[in-house]
């Protein structure tokens, strides 16, 4: 690691720039003592008791009686875990989740969601690393008992049932673990990321940047153990309603009903979206959204264009990279004039953020020269492991102010107009033959081409030869893939001769992880098949 005492000086950028500047909405307080807890929550509660504040296609609450749901719960956890315990939740994308999460912050207890949708071995393995004293469900879920033990405290989450319990509300302090998010890779042992109470703050980000308000409709389709956390507060801490859709189970015809039902934001990886816009007569289904939010992989311009064409036109378009070690980084409201190649900038850097990137030498980039991101500030409390909150991948800032400091393993580019360019992972930057490959850039050369939904390629090892990239296509519905010496001609004409993938293979679909990004472990074991 170098001497990172000279980061790079970035003029703020308000978050709402180019975006819904002038709409009217209420901010969460200032102040961290009225942030803590439910209180920001209860605060829009008293104002708007009888508005719907969930509704996941089977029931709605008002937020009087999400707050009745949620200290009756409260309540349940207080006397069944202790003190700063720990909980785990199985609980699908309904309207258990958000009471689930209220409950574990108005009991001051560590939840650790686990996606219900998973695998069975998969919460296994996050259940063993949660260190949890009770297990929140759903009424009528299928429990496997083959990763939890008998005595353990199984509470039952049944929001349709009023409860009549008095406001609870545990003292909190702000250091301490909220909420524990496993990351989404598919082997290994899980690596979770434990989140303080001050979070509530960083949350806060998405609703300072969409102007949410109660005139708002946010479709949640994230599990709280990929986000949807961030989903729920930036709802119900501003009178707005979350219309929550489990899309894997839901299907996208559901989807498009729903999509039709008044939502005005969404926020959705772009691989997902482009499949569902070449649907004929998508354009109704989001005749209400007023904000898109694209996240979790590189966007390109071509996604824009597309989108542009089937969104209302006084719909904004909006870009938010970061990670789940250190949260937001970048965003912004894209502006098609700052647009000049294949693939969109990242954003300007978030307030509260510094960052400063880092040549292959180990030297600081020159500006405009690309290199791995560091990022500088307020972040996560550390991993956890066992039930106990570890060090993590972090390097403690010598500054004095707590922060951290963490390498990501992006590469990025800094211009002179302030935007940060996202060229791919240091994990996705290979060698064929003694030369490098992006892989992302392929990816994006085949994204370019008609009749390409999605493009993702991975890396064959051969025995005594060199490593081969192989490249997985899915066809846009009712189209077909181009035949493959077009996409190789395409692809060296856009990166180099040695990026040209060995082989192609066309699937139906693409293998997905919770957080809907591709699953490139079980890509990879699709090459020994």
């Amino acid at each position: 690691m170098p001497d990172l005492s000279n980061w790079i000086d970035v003029r703020p950028v308000p978050l709402d720039h180019h975006g819904p500047a002038d709409r009217p909405f209420l901010p969460l307080p200032h102040d961290l003592s009225d942030q803590l807890g439910l209180r920001p929550i209860e605060r829009i509660a008293s104002l708007y008791p009888d508005k719907i504040a969930i509704d996941d296609g089977r029931l709605q609450l008002t937020y009087a009686e999400v707050m009745d749901r949620a200290y009756g719960l409260a309540a349940r956890i207080d006397a069944s875990v202790p003190p700063g315990g720990v909980v785990a939740s199985l609980i699908g994308t309904s309207a258990a989740a958000p009471i689930v999460v209220m409950a574990c912050v108005a009991s001051a207890r560590t939840l650790v969601p686990i996606d219900a949708g998973h695998p069975v071995d998969r919460q296994r393995a996050l259940f063993n690393e949660s260190g949890a004293q009770a297990l929140l469900v759903e009424t009528g879920a299928a429990i496997d008992d083959s990763f939890v033990h008998a005595a353990l405290p199984r509470l039952v989450v049944n929001p349709s049932e009023a409860t009549g319990v008095p406001r609870f509300a545990a003292p909190i302090d702000p250091e301490a673990p909220m909420l524990v998010i496993f990351t989404s890779g598919s082997t290994g042992r899980p690596k979770g990321i434990a989140f303080p109470y001050r979070t509530v703050r960083a949350m806060a980000q998405f609703v300072d940047m969409f102007h949410v308000n109660a005139d708002d409709v946010i479709l949640g389709i994230a599990s709280l153990s990929t986000g949807g956390s961030r989903d729920v507060f930036s709802a119900l801490t501003t009178g707005a309603t979350i219309r929550l859709l489990d899309i894997k189970r839901a299907g996208f015809a559901e989807a498009l009903r729903v999509l039709g039902s008044g939502i005005t934001l969404l926020s959705f990886v772009p691989t997902a979206l482009r499949m569902v816009m070449n649907i004929p007569g998508i354009e109704n289904a989001f005749r209400t959204l007023r904000a898109l939010d694209l996240h979790g992989e590189g966007i390109l311009a071509s996604d824009i264009e597309l989108f542009r064409q089937k969104l209302p036109a006084d719909c904004r378009i909006s870009i938010t990279f970061g990670a789940t070690e250190t949260g937001l980084i970048f965003s912004w409201f894209v502006d098609e004039a700052l647009v000049d190649g294949a693939i969109c900038p990242a954003g300007y850097l978030i307030p509260g953020k510094q960052v400063a990137i880092v040549a292959d030498d180990g030297s600081f980039a020159l500006p405009g020269d690309p290199g791995e991101l560091i990022v500088r500030g307020a972040m996560p409390l550390g991993g956890w492991q066992a039930g106990k909150l570890t060090h993590g991948s972090y390097l403690q800032d010598t500054d004095g102010s707590g922060g951290k400091i963490y390498r990501t393993g992006d590469l990025v580019r800094h211009r002179p107009d302030g935007l940060f360019e996202h060229l791919g992972r240091r994990d996705r930057r290979v060698k064929i033959r003694g030369l490098w490959a992006e892989l992302s850039e392929i990816e994006a050369a085949l994204m370019t081409m008609p009749g390409v939904a999605e493009a993702v390629t991975v890396v064959r090892q051969v025995a005594n030869d060199a490593d081969e990239i192989v490249a997985f296509v899915v066809a846009e519905p009712g189209g077909a893939v181009p035949e493959e010496p077009a996409m190789r001609s395409t692809i060296a004409d856009a990166t180099a001769e040695h990026m040209v993938p060995a082989e192609f293979r066309v699937l139906d679909q693409m293998p997905r992880l919770a957080n809907f990004k591709a699953d490139l472990v079980r890509l990879a074991a699709m090459l020994d098949g």
